[in-house]
């Protein structure tokens, strides 16, 4: 009696499984993927703090005109203008700057996982665990910048892919859209266009035997071309050398190497680089081995499966395309670019054919059975599971990363914008006068366009002499962090009035002459943005002990397992210290002679 009762509590057991695995379906797994992303990034979205990226976008759509914005401003920014065009409609409107803001990024980024989790044929554990990995989630979900667009054309193009052919005009316009995110896209759409047009005329031998084929490549050409002189960098633009004052670029080969050997593992599974330039980085020995032995198994894979699809040449030809461009500017953030490269490879692969067991290498297969044999079933289970357990921790390393940094951005400051935006309102501050200093560096007075290399190879700061040159375009930035907040500028020296950075910086010493001897004029502002070195204080006729030096906030920005800590501080003039931040004031007067409060 007991036994049979046994039986039919295990068969409920059963039932009650099965009945759970059968509700469990793919569809609503990704439902359910897609559900817990959105609200894990909207989350983490509403304790962010924007950075540099996201400030400088928003004020450049909000305070640019759209000639401005669309036929200037790429020159000096290296990116088409699409980005900026999408968020000048809620900047324009008044919507309020973080929700604007993250309210488009969030758009891109749960189409970036619609796309993923229902529109190609990846592996069921590649979409469950993909969307949340470190560049998927964090970088791109987390922070508003145009990169989950970016990786949504890639998608559109893998998706489209198998059926370019017939349906030309899909494929072209979702490689126009790339073209428009990035200037990275220009490159990847060239290529996938180029290896296309190999490939029918290999075949067809004409070129205009598919004419909306032909039409559809021929108008991508010329967009891209247009596009293409739009992004041309303008004379004296800023190139990001001087990012880096104390260390030098290292040689093209060893950087061409890293972006073979050391990004592809960066992109998932190892944690060796922070944010910085990949040309001024460098990697200990033993780090770029282990990265090169991962680095190397991720290729091997990609290759294989590719190869069997008669893919291998777009996935290698592209690449190394992309790494020559990469060479010039590389950011480790730009290595979920690269993430996104490898899933539209991925997902082309598996539109052609999903991956199974027919795509391991038969020396794989030879060996499995043979250790099968040797080992029997039982230990063939154990050593089976302790394998695929191995290769699924390798993947959670990402997630992981996700976790930890968003947990850092909602325990601590990500960057200062809201806390001094929130000093400013709570103390009633806005229409005090408030200053920031300028870039002093070696240089050549008489060759402005060789500051680049000179500041780069003199490794330092220069606090006064004959090879000194001022640029006072380049102000510093933590205003401009806040200044999303205001309906105004709040820099009193901003460079032509620009709420923005310019990255203009080649330009006339004498005019920054004449910049600092008007400043000087103006008398010492109540708010002083600045390091303290003293020429800042000197130059301007300032005395230092007329301030009060004030901690507004201190940060903590994560960056995958890694933490970087930093503070902001305030010069403060004494009497504004002393009768405005601890009670009433009437007000100051400012250079032009009018009193405000």
């Amino acid at each position: 009696m007991g036994s049979a009762t046994a039986t039919a509590a295990g068969k409920a057991k059963v039932t009650r499984f099965d009945k759970i695995r059968h509700w469990i379906t793919p569809f609503r797994l990704h439902c359910a993927v897609l559900a817990v992303y959105v609200i894990l990034v909207a989350t983490v979205m509403c304790f962010h703090e924007p950075w540099f990226d996201e400030a400088q976008a928003w004020l450049i759509a909000r305070d640019c005109s759209w000639r401005e914005m669309i036929l200037e401003r790429p020159h000096y920014e290296g990116h088409p203008p699409l980005w900026w065009m999408i968020l000048a409609i809620p900047a324009k409107l008044g919507v309020p700057y973080e929700i604007g803001l993250k309210s488009v990024n969030l758009v891109f980024a749960t189409l970036m996982i619609w796309l993923l989790e229902f529109k190609n044929k990846l592996p069921e554990l590649f979409k469950a665990i993909l969307p949340f990995s470190y560049f998927l989630c964090y970088q791109y979900g987390v922070t508003s910048r145009p990169y989950a667009l970016m990786i949504c054309a890639m998608l559109l193009i893998a998706i489209n892919w198998k059926s370019r052919d017939e349906k030309p005009w899909r494929e072209v316009l979702s490689m126009m859209l790339l073209c428009l995110t990035s200037s990275y896209g220009l490159v990847i759409s060239g290529t996938f266009a180029a290896y296309w047009t190999a490939q029918f005329l290999y075949h067809d031998r004409s070129l205009i035997r598919n004419r909306q084929r032909f039409l559809s490549l021929l108008m991508l050409l010329v967009f891209a071309i247009v596009l293409a002189i739009d992004v041309i960098p303008a004379k004296g633009v800023y190139h990001g050398a001087f990012d880096y004052p104390d260390q030098s670029a290292q040689p093209k080969w060893l950087t061409l190497l890293y972006l073979w050997l050391l990004i592809p593992s960066e992109t998932l599974f190892t944690s060796y680089l922070s944010d910085s330039y990949l040309q001024f980085v460098s990697v200990p020995l033993g780090e770029l081995l282990f990265a090169g032995i991962l680095s190397g198994m991720m290729w091997l894979f990609l290759i294989h499966i590719s190869k069997r699809r008669n893919n291998a040449t777009l996935l290698l030809v592209s690449y190394t395309v992309l790494s020559l461009v990469f060479l010039n500017h590389f950011a480790v953030h730009h290595a979920g670019i690269v993430l996104g490269f490898f899933i539209a490879i991925l997902a082309i692969d598996c539109a052609q054919q999903p991956l199974g067991k027919e795509d391991w290498p038969q020396w794989c297969l030879r060996m499995a059975d043979w250790c099968a044999g040797k080992l029997g079933p039982k230990k063939t289970r154990a050593y089976s599971a302790i394998f695929t357990l191995t290769g699924l921790t390798a993947l959670l390393v990402s997630v992981f990363w996700t976790l930890s940094s968003s947990i850092c951005d909602i325990k601590y400051d990500f960057s200062s914008s809201r806390a001094v935006a929130s000093f400013i309102k709570t103390n009633n501050l806005e229409n005090y006068r408030w200053m920031a200093s300028w870039e002093r560096i070696y240089a050549d007075p008489d060759n402005p366009e060789a500051t680049a290399n000179k500041a780069v190879k003199s490794g330092s700061y220069c606090a006064g002499g004959s090879d000194c040159v001022d640029y006072t375009s380049w102000t510093s930035g933590t205003l401009i962090l806040a200044a999303p907040y205001f309906d105004h500028t709040i820099m009193a020296n901003a460079y032509k009035g620009r709420s923005y950075l310019s990255w203009e910086w080649c330009i006339d010493p004498n005019a920054a002459k004449n910049d600092i001897a008007t400043w000087k004029s103006w008398g010492e502002p109540e708010f002083y943005d600045t390091i303290y070195q003293p020429f800042f204080f000197t130059d301007l006729g300032y005395d230092r002990n007329d301030y009060t030096k004030m901690r507004v906030t201190e940060t903590v920005t994560p960056w995958k397992d890694q933490r970087t800590t930093g503070s902001y501080d305030i010069y403060v003039r004494n009497d504004i210290y002393k009768n405005v931040m601890h009670s009433p004031d009437t007000g100051i007067t400012w250079p032009d002679g009018s009193k405000r409060k």
